[in-house]
């Protein structure tokens, strides 16, 4: 499957999304794509999903790359997964306090998060916010 057939696989799971979901994964994609140090991937996983990976040089001088988070939609749940590089504490102290530990010991991210309407509809900046904080921590270790 190419990168376009899986956002566009991406994108046709979100079109029974209501507006506010499809506008908070639009807006986190804007955010992203514009930036040279950040890209965006989607793959056929789960039906589909958004994967947010950090690009930036070692104190080495070595090219990395990795993700930091994962987004999906969850239309039986009308909610937005993710994962993400901080804790369950981390997210914590950034205000935002549904995040648990992935059940997988193998899961490289460090956080289970399930965002409903109240908080995809009026906090993607937040989340953002948030997102950015799981970029920072991934490149700084």
């Amino acid at each position: 499957m190419t990168d376009d057939e899986k956002r566009d696989k991406f994108i046709r799971r979100l079109k029974e999304a209501p507006h506010g979901a499809k506008g908070f994964f639009e807006t986190i994609a804007t955010h992203f794509e514009r930036r040279n140090d950040t890209s965006i991937k989607y793959t056929s996983t789960n039906g589909g999903d958004m994967r947010l990976w950090a690009h930036w040089t070692s104190a080495r001088g070595a090219d990395k790359k990795q993700i930091f988070a994962t987004m999906a939609w969850q239309p039986t749940n009308k909610a937005v997964f993710a994962r993400c590089q901080l804790t369950p504490d981390e997210l914590s102290l950034l205000g935002l306090e549904v995040g648990e530990k992935p059940k997988s010991e193998t899961e490289p991210q460090n956080s289970d998060i399930r965002l409903d309407e109240g908080y995809w509809r009026f906090c993607v900046e937040d989340f953002i916010r948030i997102l950015e904080a799981a970029r920072i921590k991934l490149v700084s270790v």
